[in-house]
């Protein structure tokens, strides 16, 4: 584990110290007020331990927001780690000798995700349209759907080396600081996405 993620290891321990006090406080409390002082609970009391328990609900809310709830800004420098991947595409043909790049496989795909097929190195790849997309070289470089700053330089280079027919796979890694290290982030898989570029929509084969 990266010595990072220590942070958030030892702030759930402080909350589980804590939310253990508030209960073993409140109860001692109530036990001396009602057996020692043979008094009535009064909303003094009642106060003091709802500002303790509000305490820790806001810490656990805290801890899990980081933890779980935040999504990761690509854009974001200090956060995220993000590199790329070029690999150029192997062509497959059609039974009618229709060249194409990437296959729209309609048996595995549902109505609202589509399945991609494409070929790197002689083996086939397999990947959800939820975590990539089809780029057609005729119009201009764009996805939506996912904020980042595209190396357009490189993909310029890329596009002339590969003629038009590659996959751009996007690695984003927490990096480690003290907020990642707080939500047990730090230096862990952030997100995959990959853009399969092609010629033109010709280049796809839409399966039946």
């Amino acid at each position: 584990m990266n010595s990072w993620n220590f942070v958030g290891i030892i702030a759930w321990i402080i909350v589980i110290a804590l939310l253990i006090f508030v209960v073993f406080n409140i109860r001692n409390r109530h036990l001396k007020i009602l057996v020692q002082k043979k008094t009535k609970i009064t909303w003094t009391t009642i106060l003091v331990d709802f500002l303790e328990i509000l305490v820790v609900i806001l810490m656990v809310s805290g801890l899990l927001y980081t933890s779980l709830f935040t999504k990761v800004d690509l854009t974001d420098k200090n956060d995220v780690n993000v590199t790329y991947k070029y690999d150029p595409m192997i062509i497959q043909t059609t039974d009618d000798g229709q060249g194409y790049y990437v296959k729209i496989d309609k048996k595995e795909s549902s109505s609202s995700t589509d399945v991609y097929q494409y070929w790197l190195n002689n083996s086939k790849y397999t990947i959800s349209s939820r975590n990539a997309t089809i780029s057609d070289a005729t119009l201009p470089f764009t996805v939506s759907g996912l904020r980042l700053d595209w190396p357009m330089k490189k993909i310029n280079k890329y596009d002339s080396k590969y003629q038009y027919a590659y996959v751009i796979t996007v690695h984003a890694k927490y990096k480690n600081n003290f907020i990642n290290g707080l939500g047990l982030k730090a230096n862990r898989f952030a997100m995959e996405y990959r853009v399969l570029r092609v010629p033109a929509r010709s280049f796809i084969n839409v399966g039946k």
